[in-house]
Formats: C-alpha cells, sequence, structure tokens
C-alpha cells in the first residue's frame, strides 16, 4: 500500500515537472485572429455561406467509406473460417464479396466513380 501510494505521488510529481519544463521551453507569441479561428475542408467561414460544394466529392466519401467498412468486415472472416461451421462461413463469404462485387458494378455503372464527367 506504502509503496503505491509512492508511486502515485512520484507520478503527480513527474507530471507536474513535465508540465513546468514544456511551459518553460514553450516560445512566447502573440496570438493572431486567422490562426485561432476554424478552417475545415479549404472552405473559409468567413465568406458566403452559400458555396456551392461538389456533390460528386461527397457522394465519392460515401462510397469510399462503404468499401472500406466492408473490407474492415471481410478482415474478420478469417476467424470465421475456423469456427465449427466451415461450410457455412464460407458460403457467407462469397455471398458477401459478391453483393460488394454487384455494388461495384452498380457504381461503375452509374457513373459515381468518375471524378470528371
Amino acid at each position: 500500500m506504502i509503496l503505491l501510494l509512492f508511486l502515485l505521488i512520484i507520478s503527480i510529481l513527474l507530471i507536474f515537472t513535465l508540465k513546468f519544463i514544456s511551459f518553460m521551453l514553450s516560445e512566447k507569441r502573440s496570438i493572431i485572429r486567422e490562426e485561432i479561428s476554424s478552417y475545415e475542408c479549404g472552405f473559409e467561414h468567413s465568406s458566403l455561406s452559400r458555396v456551392p460544394f461538389s456533390l460528386r466529392y461527397f457522394f465519392l466519401t460515401l462510397v469510399f467509406l462503404l468499401f472500406d467498412l466492408e473490407i474492415i468486415l471481410i478482415m474478420f472472416i478469417p476467424y470465421t473460417i475456423f469456427s465449427s461451421n466451415y461450410l457455412l462461413s464460407i458460403l457467407i463469404l462469397f455471398f458477401f464479396i459478391f453483393i460488394l462485387y454487384i455494388s461495384l458494378i452498380y457504381e461503375w455503372n452509374d457513373g459515381s466513380l468518375e471524378w470528371v464527367s
């Protein structure tokens, strides 16, 4: 119990010491208004609020996120293959990849994957 208390005190002292050293070594500089304003996705918030946003870019990112999620789900397939029902897990894997392939063909024919129309 005493060792635990000693380690807690040492860790707290270490935290405060490192924070103090960081504060002393940091550069002091004046605050610039542009540096503290929010800036996201390349759009400045101080301009017009009705800036046209590319829906093609939005749909392309949605497609990317969906396919990325499906790839993450495929990563866990080897764990299911080594389960007790080997044949069922292989069939589920092939069905999942088939659905993925059909959705890719649909997106390709729809033109959602083309950046320039």
